[in-house]
């Protein structure tokens, strides 16, 4: 029976003491422990950007102390930013907030009545002056579905070593989507912007073989719109 009590009161007590900690620990006030950016992405927002938006999220809270902090909200501010793919936001146990940002990615950059960014969606975001991104280039204003096909064609040129290093820039012809090779004066039209990796290994077959013919020089454009076949004019 004596053990039964004493473990009765062991019981308590931690629970006691359990409460005391936790009303201790959400007195604390917060303080900005850090941001971590996430690897391979550029930082589209400037870092103290991020602290103002840190800050305004933190004044909205209940109080500047961990009980009262609300971390979701924390979350809402920074991903309303435009740069913002993902914000996650943390409290350490001594009281430090942080936030771990995922900027979002550049796959062409639009060069039109306005200047933006696409991303992998084909959804618009402005540019950055905190830094720029070396992408292709859309000479244009792409509609919203002719954004998803240039991202295709520029997520597919992308995976082509050769094609890559090779391709700077969009325009949407009448004849279809066209590509502007670099230091070379013709287009490369692509037509509907399907099969394309089939297209590419026709163009890279002749480029292969002419490349260092004068002739190449004279071509205006370079079609890879007619099935297996690559026609060129002057």
């Amino acid at each position: 029976m004596n053990k039964m009590i004493l473990a009765a009161i062991l019981f308590v007590m931690l629970g006691i003491l359990s409460v005391i900690m936790h009303h201790r620990n959400g007195l604390r006030e917060v303080r900005f422990d850090g941001i971590r950016w996430a690897e391979n992405r550029p930082r589209l927002i400037a870092q103290d950007s991020v602290n103002k938006l840190l800050k305004l999220a933190l004044s909205d809270s209940t109080s500047a102390f961990k009980s009262g902090l609300n971390l979701r909200n924390i979350e809402q501010t920074l991903n309303q930013n435009n740069w913002v793919k993902n914000a996650q936001s943390y409290v350490s146990i001594d009281g430090g907030i942080g936030v771990h940002v995922t900027s979002k990615l550049p796959i062409v950059r639009v060069e039109g009545d306005s200047s933006y960014y696409i991303d992998a969606s084909g959804v618009p975001f402005p540019l950055s002056k905190n830094e720029s991104v070396a992408v292709p280039i859309f000479y244009g204003n792409p509609t919203a579905h002719q954004r998803l096909l240039i991202v295709d064609a520029a997520q597919k040129t992308a995976a082509d070593t050769f094609m890559s290093n090779h391709i700077v820039a969009y325009e949407w012809l009448p004849e279809g989507l066209a590509m502007e090779p670099r230091q070379e004066s013709y287009q490369i039209v692509l037509g509907t912007p399907n099969q394309l990796e089939k297209k590419f290994k026709n163009y890279k077959a002749f480029y292969a073989k002419m490349q260092d013919s004068t002739v190449l020089k004279t071509y205006k454009q370079v079609n890879l719109s007619f099935h297996g076949q690559v026609v060129c004019s002057k």
